[in-house]
């Protein structure tokens, strides 16, 4: 009866049957769950809805330390954490100051608790990142890195959702280059390592061919032809032992 409980609890946070079957078989991870979803339902009542189940399972699954599961949920369940970002930098401050007391004011600070980004922000440090990159963007349509402009958004705007800053690139993207052709469906060729390799193994026979045919040019021992006037240049016999050098070397 208490697996059937839990499973509904943890199906009420927004997890498939079958993550919340896997969840159940981890012991530390099932207990955090459950106190994570008890607590929150104190303040949010039975229901609670998807994002805040995925923060609650993002609690559970990544905190090291029991003791501060409680500090933490209360932030949660009030809307005070309601990022990733947010939740990673709590979980990180948690871990970095390990002593009671904690000190509420620098943790929501440090967490960009109270900090609210607005739609119109996000639009705008999109806005901005795909005007740096507008002429690179029409050559590579598609095939630019989009990762390249949500991390210039991200950068302006900390606490933004990485979600809605996602969604804004999308738009602002399909707006500019319009729906994508067949050819932006067209999947990039790779330069393989074995394109490189042969491309400098064929430099290489190139090379020694070359010196090989140089070689030839030497007299054969005990042979002493009558040097030329280029062959009584000094110059001349120090570039023919330098090649032959190289010849040898290989």
């Amino acid at each position: 009866m208490a697996t059937v409980d839990a499973l509904s609890l943890f199906t009420g946070l927004g997890l498939s049957e079958h993550k919340a079957r896997e969840t159940l078989k981890n012991t530390a991870l099932s207990t955090q769950l459950r106190e994570a979803a008890t607590q929150a339902q104190q303040t949010l009542g039975s229901t609670i809805d998807k994002a805040t189940g995925t923060l609650l399972y993002g609690l559970a699954s990544r905190l090291k330390d029991p003791r501060r599961l409680s500090f933490l949920v209360s932030y949660i369940a009030n809307k005070k954490i309601h990022t990733e970002t947010q939740l990673s930098a709590a979980l990180e401050y948690v871990r970095s100051h390990p002593l009671d007391p904690i000190d509420t004011v620098d943790f929501e600070q440090e967490c960009g608790v109270g900090i609210v980004v607005t739609p119109e922000q996000i639009e705008e440090a999109v806005e901005a990142a795909i005007n740096r990159h507008q002429s690179q963007l029409l050559v590579e349509r598609y095939r630019f890195n989009m990762g390249l402009l949500m991390g210039e958004a991200r950068a302006v705007l900390k606490w933004a959702d990485g979600k809605m800053i996602k969604h804004e690139v999308d738009m602002q993207v399909l707006h500019l280059l319009g729906p994508k052709t067949e050819t932006d469906l067209e999947k990039k060729p790779k330069v393989g390592l074995n394109m490189v390799l042969g491309e400098a193994a064929g430099q290489t026979v190139s090379l020694m061919e070359q010196l090989r045919g140089e070689a030839l040019k030497f007299h054969k021992p005990g042979t002493y032809p009558v040097p030329t006037r280029t062959q009584w240049n000094p110059a001349h016999w120090t570039r023919k032992c330098q090649q032959w050098d190289l010849f040898s070397a290989l």
